[in-house]
């Protein structure tokens, strides 16, 4: 194992890499927690400031990206208590970094009618800012760029064909109307001469994709802040250029074997109903780019000739388009969205991503979710363990336990409050009847039918109606592939469970087992040697406390007053919206 400390300023330069450290520990937590690496840097470190940021890789693995917020260098002969041990120094540089998951939880706005779960999952993601996405089943080249070119014939018609002589109305253009016999490609994601009606058009830049620059331009340095202080004959012998070079020529081979088929404009419009980025800032279309049954903008990404780019976090792409699926085209994937076969009947949200996704789990029964340090959210169910650990003491510390001063076996439950006339009372039975009534309310403002306040109730109560797994599992000799939100199951004398089981815990899903879901992990670097602690909670879990976390970032009932105008669905199920 070979772990790396990498240490950036603000303008994202690599000051320092360090390939062990006196004392660090990296803390991932779940959804609702942040990621933090703290402890101490070789004194050698000459310049270590706020906003500059940490970065720990395993096996050339990222593990954690986090700001740093706390510096403390410390002179003394002496001995310091730094995290949990007494530490002897003439000279530390003590330090944290946090890296927040509200940067993941993108503020989302909209209805949805009789819509499968996972699929109103995988939309709240494409319509929540940023980089958060999900994973589709991918390989490699071509079948990303297949993908896209399939997904642009289900939503290519005649009637929204792009209009002659301008780009306000539709939004494809087919190749009976292209002339690419002087097209070019400019660079890796701008191609230039086309030609369409008989009259040239402007360069096209690729949607969703940014290549390597073949100047050092002022974009070359916000890619690579380093190159600010080289010549432009440094950077032209660069591996930089070469890049830029290399995908220069593939996107042109592209369209020399392929031909130019289809460009779809983006389709994106503004609460006028208008399209408002189909031009940017240098006059150049925005555009998917189609030939020969690939999309030439996934190709780029396949090939690992460009990246994925998300302008303005995102927030001018088409939720239809699911344009975040380009992040699986990167590498090999696999589908971390499960469907659930649950439809919920009206469900209508103005919230945090995560949070919505958080009562989608318990909509779908027994599904949980988790983000990974790459920003994949994975979307399951909590059907069977992930790892299984037998105990051995020279190898492994277990400690098993349980708490339930959060435990809820009745929720009184109020949903929109212009369609839930009165609350309704939901409850576990079993629960109350070993444990006796442990009441809570929530009020959640998405739901206005009862089937589907139903459906999120009993997940949640197969959840909170039982003493939720305290334990913790440390592995000596260190463990950096364990995720959180894995199932792990201990076996082996002479662990055992002191409280008693009931027969509907966790809807008897894991009867006669000791598990626990990873809600949080540290590991803890000191010189050459790593520490792994996996810290257990409920499996069925996926935020610390779900009923504070649902209604988090939810406006006052009083805003339930307005119908939603702007969405297809409004009307359907006879009730008020949120916006």
């Amino acid at each position: 194992m070979e772990y790396t400390i990498e240490i950036y300023d603000t303008c994202g330069r690599r000051m320092r890499a360090y390939a062990q450290a006196p004392l660090l520990d990296v803390v991932r937590g779940g959804p609702d927690a942040p990621d933090v690496v703290r402890g101490l840097l070789p004194k050698e470190i000459a310049q270590l400031g706020h906003a500059f940021r940490v970065r720990v890789l395993v096996n050339g693995v990222a593990l954690c990206d986090a700001r740093v917020d706390l510096t403390s260098p410390w002179w003394s002969d002496s001995v310091k208590l730094i995290l949990d041990k007494y530490v002897p120094f003439h000279e530390v540089v003590e330090f944290e970094a946090h890296c927040c998951k509200d940067e993941l939880n993108g503020w989302v706005s909209q209805a949805y009618a009789n819509k499968e779960v996972s699929a109103i999952v995988k939309d709240v993601i494409n319509r929540a800012p940023g980089p958060v996405h999900y994973g589709v089943a991918h390989t490699g080249y071509p079948e990303g760029a297949w993908r896209e070119h399939l997904k642009f014939l289900a939503r290519k018609t005649g009637d929204n064909e792009l209009e002659v002589g301008g780009n306000s109305r539709g939004q494809w253009v087919g190749a009976d109307r292209i002339d690419a016999s002087g097209a070019y490609a400019k660079d890796g994601d701008t191609i230039a001469g086309i030609k369409v009606d008989g009259q040239p058009w402007p360069d096209i830049r690729l949607m969703m994709i940014d290549s390597e620059e073949l100047e050092r331009n002022s974009h070359a340095i916000a890619r690579h802040p380093e190159v600010a202080g080289w010549t432009d004959a440094q950077y032209a012998a660069s591996g930089y250029r070469r890049l830029a070079e290399a995908a220069r020529d593939r996107l042109l081979y592209e369209m020399v074997v392929r031909g130019i088929d289809y460009i779809e404009l983006n389709p994106h419009k503004n609460a006028a109903g208008e399209y408002d980025d189909r031009v940017d800032q240098y006059g150049r279309y925005l555009a998917l780019v189609f030939g020969g049954s690939v999309c030439f903008n996934a190709a780029m990404v396949e090939r690992g000739l460009a990246d994925v780019y998300l302008w303005e976090e995102g927030r001018y792409h088409a939720p239809e388009l699911a344009l975040k699926e380009f992040y699986s085209y990167a590498g090999a994937t696999k589908e971390s969205i499960v469907p659930t076969g649950t439809a919920l009947g009206s469900f209508d949200v103005r919230s945090g991503a995560l949070e919505v996704i958080t009562a989608l789990a318990y909509a779908a029964g027994g599904y949980i979710f988790s983000v990974d340090a790459d920003r994949t959210v994975h979307f399951r169910p909590a059907a069977a363990v992930d790892r299984v650990v037998c105990f051995d003491p020279l190898r492994h510390g277990v400690q098993l336990g349980a708490r339930s001063g959060a435990l809820c076996n009745e929720v009184w439950f109020q949903g929109n409050p212009m369609s839930f006339v009165a609350g309704e009372l939901f409850a576990r039975e079993d629960s109350i009847r070993e444990y006796g009534v442990q009441r809570r309310q929530l009020s959640f403002f998405s739901v206005s039918r009862s089937d589907d306040a139903g459906r999120i109730l009993d997940g949640l109560l197969a959840d909170l109606a039982y003493p939720e797994p305290s334990g913790s599992i440390t592995f000596f000799g260190g463990k950096p592939e364990l995720r959180v939100g894995e199932i792990v199951e201990v076996r082996g004398a002479p662990l055992r469970r002191l409280e008693p089981e009931l027969a509907g815990e966790w809807d008897g899903r894991f009867t006669g087992k000791l598990v626990g879901r990873i809600r949080s992990l540290r590991h803890r670097f000191t010189g050459a040697h790593l520490e792994t602690v996996a810290y257990l909670g409920s499996p069925l879990r996926s935020v610390a406390d779900p009923l504070a976390f649902l209604v988090r970032s939810q406006e006052p009932a009083g805003n339930l007053y307005a119908f939603r105008l702007d969405d297809a669905t409004v009307g359907l199920d006879m009730g008020f919206h949120l916006d």
